[in-house]
């Protein structure tokens, strides 16, 4: 098990969604079509509007990823959490909003969102052991209420997920009330455009209302 801690702080230059909860640092390369790819070094910062299976071969390389669209199912988010490296995505203008060549330290070890800063910050990865923990006497299971923390949950000694804390996935991983979606069409114009504003770092707002409901 790993554990990142940011040590400063610095200028935000753009946030998201955080997948995963490491910390990344380096060069920016604001990468607009796969053409580009020979210009990712390792090391580098992918900056990009969106990735697709295409991209894989780069993101492989890179130290952190971040994505003007997407959310926390999309195809950067999935492989960021494959290949372990830090991911902010649904930024919304971070290829405007980031320069290429700039130096950014990409923070996912501070919640759910995730931050771009705009300089290299110190930050350290305390590392543990869980194999060499004893047998216990009971069964232990977890109560759940963010679904991005399941795969670092997974990592520790546990029968499985005890309690699953719906409340709070809506509110903090949806944001919108379940009959607000399941009759979207009913909501006043106003309302309609409040949820999509929400639902904007996917690539079809109305396509996610669906899938929801």
């Amino acid at each position: 098990m790993e554990r990142y801690t940011l040590h400063a702080q610095g200028q935000i230059i753009a946030e998201g969604r955080a997948i995963g909860h490491r910390i990344g640092a380096g060069p920016v390369k604001v990468i607009h079509d796969i053409s580009e790819m020979n210009r990712i070094e390792p090391g580098d910062v992918l900056v990009t509007d969106m990735t697709d299976p295409d991209w894989e071969p780069i993101m492989k390389k890179a130290s952190a990823i971040v994505t003007n669209r997407g959310g926390r199912t999309c195809h950067a988010a999935i492989i960021a959490r494959e290949l372990g490296i830090p991911a902010v995505v649904g930024c919304g203008d971070a290829t405007d909003r980031i320069q290429e060549n700039q130096n950014v330290t990409v923070s996912c070890a501070e919640g759910d969102t995730g931050y771009v800063y705009a300089e290299l910050l110190d930050f350290s990865v305390k590392s543990s052991s869980v194999g060499d923990m004893p047998d216990l006497p009971l069964k232990v299971m977890m109560n759940v209420g963010n679904p991005d923390r399941a795969f670092d949950f997974a990592c520790l000694p546990n029968e499985g997920v005890g309690l699953a804390r719906l409340e709070f996935i809506i509110n903090r991983m949806i944001g919108v009330h379940p009959r607000a979606l399941l009759e979207f069409d009913d909501q006043e114009p106003d309302l309609q455009n409040e949820i999509r504003e929400l639902m904007k770092g996917y690539d079809s707002p109305e396509r996610v209302l669906r899938l929801a409901a």
